[in-house]
């Protein structure tokens, strides 16, 4: 520490005690060459490496079995930092096989129907052969993708797989589960709506000069790190990132380890602070509660319903940094220097600059999927309806898909109702969002320096925060709470009772 130490610009011996200094050096590191040097020993790799999985063990976000799958992706990519495309193909492939599905519950519904299909195989395999049945339907896509032998399905491969979907949909509720094509139906259905936007960015991938081999596409359609997140990105993104020097993989490293730690203190800070202090010691009621005894004639004060509000909103930035950061640390770590998945948002300015600090990855995949091709297609002549227009198909479309893309498998075995109230909650939230969005970008003026303080940092940055921290009010798609109940308790913060 003292080689390190000595190394920060302008630091003299004399003011090594002073934390403000040591935070100056941590913030610097992965730009310190002392640092870096230090990063490219076998000592330091070690101390970064155990200190990236030690952190990780304090953030039990992650599922223990999942860190212990990143665990061995970090361990050979470390030992073969040459081959880490590889090493990400063979976890990534492995993770497809043994776990392809986002949602825990649809293990248990596949474990149903598969298992009397193949008695033979140990449950934890059960998944394999269907796993290999459907790469074989990822190469297929990909290949049709270079010789356009079904050219809508090349030319709109997301649209296509959209369309299956809707049919397998259809299927599984029509069909009795004891027909013989319901297994079959389901099965498909599962797999395509867990790995739909990942292979949707493996084909988006596959239309550039640069893309990478097939066999280092199909590791991307379940990468070690995905989990909860959504896809961050597809192969051409990583491989741009990756570094291509030992020094970059040192800084890479560094910046990894530097983004955990920052994980951890999120998490603590909303683990004990908010979890353990404001609501179990305090005895500060949650939000949700507080909707329920609204709509059950108990209201809580209006003080207690703001403050919930604000809590509410500050613990889900604040749990959502923790997680995503986690996991961007793990992919720095393993030698891919991507950006971070959340940016200071509530730093932000204006509406749409928050949707795009707030869940990067996230708006890149809209943004990607939704947005350029729906701006590259209409109202070319009316460039402010086609601005408006291709928010509303990432913003809207694109995010309600997203969600209820993943939970189709469900409705066969949870019934509709639930999923149609979920998702009606849902696009009431994501109207909102978007016309907010839309708003901010062709309305909303952009605040000036020479405006001063108070109406270029603190009114709008105040007015964002409002509006992100309102909205969350009905930000569901559970229907655990029903939209009703929802819209009463927000308009209620305002003296108007539905």
């Amino acid at each position: 520490m003292t080689m390190l130490s000595t190394a920060i610009p302008g630091v003299r011996k004399t003011s090594r005690s002073n934390p403000l200094e040591w935070r100056r050096w941590w913030l610097a590191i992965d730009r310190n060459e002392a640092a870096i040097a230090w990063a490219q020993t076998l000592p330091g790799q070690a101390v970064l490496h155990a200190a990236l999985l030690a952190t990780l063990l304090l953030i039990p976000i992650l599922r223990t079995n999942h860190v212990a799958l990143m665990s061995v992706a970090l361990m050979l990519c470390w030992a073969f930092p040459q081959r880490r495309l590889i090493v990400l193909t063979v976890t990534g492939l492995t993770y497809f096989l043994l776990r392809p599905f986002k949602m825990g519950p649809h293990y248990e519904y596949f474990e149903q129907i598969a298992v009397p299909l193949l008695p033979m195989l140990p449950v934890a395999l059960i998944s394999v052969p269907f796993g290999l049945l459907f790469l074989v339907f990822a190469v297929a896509m990909l290949r049709n993708q270079d010789f356009k032998f079904v050219a809508f399905a090349s030319n709109r491969p997301l649209m296509f797989m959209f369309l299956i979907g809707c049919a397998l949909a259809a299927a599984t509720l029509v069909l009795p589960r004891e027909h013989g094509l319901f297994a079959p139906a389901w099965i498909a259905l599962v797999y395509l709506t867990s790995t739909f936007f990942f292979l949707g960015y493996v084909l988006l991938d596959n239309r550039s000069k640069t893309k990478a081999p097939i066999h280092t596409q199909l590791g991307f359609m379940r990468p070690f790190w995905a989990g909860f997140a959504p896809p961050m990105k597809g192969p051409a993104f990583f491989l741009k990132a990756e570094a291509k020097s030992d020094a970059d993989l040192a800084a890479s490293r560094l910046k990894g380890v530097k983004l955990a730690v920052w994980a951890l203190i999120l998490f603590l800070t909303w683990d004990w602070g908010f979890n353990r202090l404001i609501h179990d010691v305090w005895a500060f009621p949650r939000l949700d509660d507080l909707i329920i005894a609204s709509a059950s004639g108990d209201p809580a004060s209006l003080g207690v319903r703001w403050g919930a509000v604000a809590i509410e909103f500050m613990a889900m930035v604040i749990y959502m940094g923790a997680a995503i950061h986690a996991v961007v640390a793990v992919i720095r770590v393993a030698g891919f220097c991507i950006p971070r998945g959340m940016v200071s948002p509530l730093g932000s300015r204006t509406i749409a600059e928050f949707w795009g600090r707030y869940l990067f990855y996230f708006k890149e995949m809209l943004v990607d999927f939704f947005f350029y091709p729906t701006f590259r297609r209409y109202f070319k002549d009316h460039p402010r309806l086609r601005m408006a227009f291709a928010t509303f198909a990432a913003a809207f479309v694109g995010n309600v898909l997203f969600d209820f893309i993943h939970a189709m498998p469900s409705v066969a075995f949870e019934g509709s109702e639930r999923y149609l109230q979920g998702l009606m909650s849902y696009c009431v939230y994501a109207g909102v969002l978007t016309a907010g969005i839309i708003w901010s970008q062709l309305a909303q003026s952009t605040p000036r320096k020479e405006d001063g303080f108070v109406r270029y940092s603190l009114l709008p940055r105040a007015q964002v925060i409002l509006f992100f921290a309102l909205l969350q009010v009905i930000d569901d798609s559970s229907a655990n709470v029903l939209i009703g109940d929802r819209m009463s308790y927000l308009t209620g913060l305002f003296g108007v009772n539905l």
